[in-house]
């Protein structure tokens, strides 16, 4: 790996950071950065192909045949207006790359230029630019169309606030948590507030929901086990002297596998259902489906590792202490071939970084060239297994 010429190309792609930095775009609306990125790879004369939600991917083949290596880059912004204070911050109000996926692109964009310049390797580099991750996971959609035929190992990243500018953070096994969010429509009889003998409160009933809810966690796993139910949304009523016909409970339940993501599931609708009876209520639930767990491929995972401490030094590659319960679609993919989700460390040393998905997230620019690095080290270690 030539490393002077990655740090070239970091200062050629900071041009493309800054304009897809200055033009998000939400979920599912990616379409002039798709035009902006595709332009750019067919300067490359790397040919496209494209996926019904949006998203593309685009190969580069080395010298010889041989293994296949995916690289995923997502696409979309957040609906927050930006307060960075940038010379290129966001041109279009209500939106912003709140989330670092601006990085992302920019990397795998950069990684493609070095694997277009320096093509003396054997196998394929397929670059993987997926709109939708925000939202309702445009990986899902690319994987189930066949964007992962063929591939043997599969690799993303994440910018990181928590680590430092240099650093990369890496995970075996289980890191991200799977998801689903679930709506509650609980029914009674309204009338006067002050006659409700001739009522049925639901609201009552949603208090009762909302408390014996919180007893799946603490009573049904392990205390050593990731789970969460979290009731984030109540609505009910709309005057202080009128018990409503209706009140709606929203919330997320998130585990760290399938069964356990089962078992969540199960035990909401039955305490739901159940103390709904209890107060002659009817409780109608919405299950809104959402990802997987992701869970990164242990073999994989120590490739990147030795691939990344070799190009950045020992001092630079750390074991994330603990999983996270927030939820990444990046976990279809490794469905399909063994592979790891790393983090990017974004943070100036010394100094506070602000979290993501917040109007101040600004991530040190020169991580391109560390993101770089990594994928660019981390490929030619899965191409030679």
């Amino acid at each position: 790996m030539d490393k002077k010429a990655i740090e070239a190309i970091a200062n050629e792609v900071r041009t493309h950071y800054r304009h897809l930095h200055a033009h998000p775009e939400l979920s599912g609306e990616e379409f002039e950065t798709a035009k902006y990125i595709q332009s750019i790879l067919k300067d490359m004369d790397i040919e496209v192909v494209p996926y019904s939600n949006g998203g593309f991917h685009g190969d580069i083949k080395g010298e010889k045949e041989g293994r296949t290596v995916a690289l995923r880059a997502d696409m979309d912004a957040l609906p927050i207006t930006e307060a960075t204070g940038l010379d290129f911050a966001s041109e279009t109000k209500g939106l912003m790359h709140a989330c670092g996926h601006d990085m992302h692109m920019a990397i795998l964009l950069g990684t493609a230029t070095y694997f277009t310049r320096h093509r003396d390797f054997a196998g394929t580099v397929r670059l993987i630019f997926q709109p939708n991750e925000e939202k309702d996971g445009g990986a899902e959609v690319m994987v189930a169309e066949g964007v992962m035929d063929g591939v043997d190992n599969v690799m993303g990243l994440h910018v990181s606030p928590y680590l430092d500018l240099g650093t990369v953070g890496v995970r075996p096994g289980f890191m991200y948590a799977g998801v689903e969010d679930f709506k509650f429509t609980i029914t009674g009889r309204g009338g006067h507030a002050a006659r409700p003998d001739a009522c049925i409160d639901p609201i009552v009933c949603g208090g009762h929901i909302i408390v014996a809810l919180q007893t799946i966690v603490s009573r049904r796993f392990s205390p050593l086990t990731p789970a969460v139910v979290t009731i984030g949304s109540v609505h009910g009523g709309n005057k202080h002297n009128i018990i409503p016909d209706t009140m709606t409970l929203e919330g997320t339940i998130r585990a760290d596998t399938m069964d356990n993501m089962h078992t969540l599931r199960t035990r909401l609708k039955d305490i739901a259902t159940a103390t709904a009876a209890a107060h002659d209520c009817r409780c109608d639930m919405e299950i809104i489906k959402g990802y997987v767990p992701l869970i990164n491929d242990p073999e994989a995972t120590e490739i990147i590792r030795r691939a990344a401490t070799e190009a950045l030094g020992p001092d630079r590659v750390v074991t994330l202490p603990k999983p996270t319960m927030s939820a990444e679609d990046f976990a279809y993919y490794l469905q399909k071939a063994p592979g790891s989700f790393i983090n990017l460390g974004v943070r100036k040393p010394g100094e506070a970084c602000h979290a993501l998905h917040t109007a101040e997230f600004l991530p040190e620019e020169d991580a391109v060239t560390y993101g770089i690095c990594a994928e660019v080290a981390s490929t030619l270690a899965f191409l030679v297994q």
